[in-house]
């Protein structure tokens, strides 16, 4: 009973993280069919995604500190509504700023699941549960990066862009009535807007928490940067683009297996585990630069991904586990800082060539080890150490 009690509310979790994961990645690969069909500029319309990507982080905070205060699983469900219909509005938008105001309000109504869903899973499930569920969600955050580009460009290629939006909001609009049914209430609490803010204030004097998030500000940011710039390396070969991704996705499968991990070895020692394979991968892509072997890149590509897969519910757990009744705004922190990472990570990529990029990455996970040696010297002082 109770397994069918967690599958059900895991389903639809996941399902919810994959579909909101989606839209930070649909303008993509339509940026010059929105363009075209608004008769604007493409560079106004990578300008008008961006404000997706603002207030999204805006509505990680907001969403988050008001979760405690209204509810969780309202927070989730009528987010799901709320998207639902700022979603379908992008599709009508009609010009510049109609489409830079509208794409930041799905982004900030999007904003809305992240943190609550992580907050919501420490409220419903013990360890083991918690870890499960938690790298299913995280995963279904991964699949997502690859997912939404091909939804976005596939049915804009059989249809047009605006049915794209129309599609997600359709679905947003049944995971509304889906979650309203299915997802179970959890306690609320009165917190003040004061007291939220004095809380993060309070989180971020915390050392511990500090070495954690400066892991997250990087972690995601090296997903996307790994792949922004393989797919400039390799733009003249978009089939072995399409191979890499694809394959790559098999390293999600890892983060099924974080919670045996930190059964077994440890939450530092899977956390090293992550780093080790991470470098491993890129290692592995200095020689395919020397070596241009398809088969080479495949293994740096599925071995990149299972590092990320395993980091971050692996990172999730650490920042869950130490924050304790503060772990909403803790875990808000950790979707705005990972989120932050992410958005300034193209940016920075576009600047250098392949193997620039490659050293880069290397040296972000040289970071993640240090921040996490940091951490292990800093909680056994304390004497919280695994």
């Amino acid at each position: 009973m109770m397994n069918q009690y967690f599958n059900r509310i895991a389903s639809v979790l996941v399902v919810m993280a994959i579909m909101v994961a989606c839209n930070i990645y649909t303008f993509i690969p339509i940026y010059r069919n929105i363009a075209s069909s608004l008769s604007i500029a493409q560079s106004e319309v990578v300008i008008a995604g961006s404000s997706f990507i603002f207030f999204y982080a805006c509505g990680l905070l907001t969403f988050a500190n008001g979760a405690d205060r209204f509810g969780k699983k309202e927070i989730l469900v009528w987010g799901m509504l709320a998207s639902a219909i700022s979603t379908g509005l992008v599709g009508i938008a009609g010009d510049f700023w109609s489409l830079f105001f509208i794409r930041g309000f799905q982004g900030f109504c999007l904003g809305s699941f992240a943190p609550v869903a992580f907050a919501y899973t420490y409220d419903l499930f013990s360890k083991k549960k918690r870890t499960l569920l938690l790298a299913f969600i995280n995963s279904g955050f991964l699949f997502a990066g690859i997912l939404g580009q091909l939804l976005s460009e596939g049915i804009t290629r059989y249809s047009n862009w605006t049915t794209v939006f129309f599609f997600f909001a359709v679905v947003y609009a049944s995971l509304f009535f889906i979650g309203k049914q299915t997802l179970p209430t959890t306690s609320t609490r009165s917190v003040s807007v004061t007291h939220q803010i004095v809380t993060i204030y309070k989180l971020l004097l915390r050392k511990e928490l500090l070495y954690c998030y400066g892991i997250v500000f990087t972690l995601l940011a090296s997903f996307v940067a790994y792949y922004d710039s393989l797919t400039r390396y390799l733009f003249g070969s978009p089939d072995v683009l399409f191979l890499i991704r694809a394959v790559g996705m098999i390293g999600v499968g890892l983060s099924l297996f974080t919670g045996r991990l930190l059964e077994a070895i440890g939450v530092y020692k899977t956390l090293f585990m992550g780093v080790a394979i991470s470098i491993t991968s890129l290692s592995i892509a200095f020689i395919y630069v020397y070596m241009s072997e398809p088969f080479i890149i495949v293994v740096s590509s599925v071995l990149f991904v299972s590092g990320i897969s395993l980091l971050i519910p692996t990172v999730i757990t650490l920042i869950g586990d130490m924050s304790g009744d503060d772990r909403s705004q803790a875990l808000s922190l950790y979707s705005f800082i990972l989120l932050g990472g992410t958005s300034l990570a193209p940016l920075v990529i576009m600047q250098l060539t392949y193997v620039q990029s490659l050293f880069l990455l290397l040296g972000c996970f040289l970071f993640h080890a240090w921040m996490g040696v940091l951490l292990y010297v800093e909680r056994r002082r304390r004497g919280t150490g695994d």
